[in-house]
């Protein structure tokens, strides 16, 4: 009999960076099954503290599934309901694919980079 023990990696990284009156919020990584309800409670826990100008930088995303999609709705939702606004930059062409797919692509504004998306 073989005990194996399998070690569940979390591979996701949040930073964030103040940009004037923006919040830039960098995940990098997977945002999955696993990671998903991170995601959600930072995003939850920015928005409490009053920061509801965000920008979320996309750049080092590797992949997201459909719980992470949800994360975004849900703090979608929480920004707009403190009046703030939500917008999204860097997309690869999987993540983007992905929000596309979903129809998610016509509920953020999509910029190309953090730079355009500050400038927006």
């Amino acid at each position: 009999m073989i005990n194996e023990k399998r070690k569940v990696n979390i591979i996701m990284n949040i930073t964030e960076a103040r940009q004037g009156s923006k919040l830039v919020v960098t995940p990098t990584g997977r945002i999955d099954s696993q990671t998903s309800p991170v995601f959600d409670r930072h995003l939850t826990a920015v928005v409490e503290r009053g920061d509801v100008h965000l920008v979320i930088d996309l750049t080092g995303l590797d992949y997201i599934s459909s719980t992470g999609l949800s994360a975004f709705l849900s703090a979608a939702k929480k920004v707009r309901a403190a009046g703030g606004s939500m917008v999204l930059a860097g997309l690869n062409s999987r993540i983007r694919l992905v929000f596309e797919m979903s129809g998610f692509l016509r509920l953020f504004p999509i910029y190309a980079n953090v730079e355009a998306a500050l400038a927006g």
